[in-house]
């Protein structure tokens, strides 16, 4: 078995950060749902810097890793998932989104730590999940910022993130079903 991930990787830059957001995920719901709205808004920006920040201190520092590779979809997951289960809860997000999105991050999961033996690099987002996660993340924008004008976008964001994210799933899915 070939080893992907490495300890020391921890302490790369860029994981640095991708830690950060699994730390920022209780302050963004504790301040979302206590009406600290200016607290949340700046904890929800770092948040997203840190998303995209990670990437970038990867590259121009040339500290990619596959442990930052797998970790950011991780803290990416959780958060959206945070907020799917917060939205939820508010009545803006339906069971069913809820429990497919949840469905779908234990799949990845489960088949990710069922073939890690196997892989000898961790196997990265699609162009769809991406796009799917976009979708989502405005939807989910649109709620955590109040926006009740353009609510009534936010059933077809998510259906189209919905189908994005199913179809990326069967290119997971097809990914591990290829490997030996």
């Amino acid at each position: 078995m070939i080893k992907i991930f490495k300890f020391r990787d921890i302490f790369l830059i860029p994981n640095l950060i991708t830690i950060l957001r699994f730390f920022l995920i209780a302050p963004m719901i504790i301040t979302y749902k206590n009406g600290m709205q200016s607290y949340f808004l700046i904890i929800l920006f770092v948040s997203l810097l840190s998303d995209f920040l990670d990437g970038i201190a990867a590259r121009m520092l040339n500290q990619k890793s596959e442990l930052g590779k797998t970790l950011d979809p991780i803290a990416d997951g959780i958060t959206l998932f945070a907020f799917i289960i917060l939205f939820n809860r508010e009545g803006f997000i339906t069971n069913w989104f809820m429990i497919f999105y949840f469905l779908r991050q234990l799949t990845i999961l489960v088949f990710s730590l069922w073939y890690l033996p196997k892989l000898e690099t961790v196997y990265g987002s699609n162009i769809l999940g991406k796009t799917g996660v976009c979708f989502l993340g405005g939807a989910l924008c649109i709620f955590a910022l109040k926006i009740q004008d353009i609510y009534f976008i936010t059933p077809t964001l998510l259906n189209v993130s919905a189908v994005l994210l199913f179809i990326s799933l069967l290119d997971y899915l097809r990914f591990f079903s290829n490997l030996k």
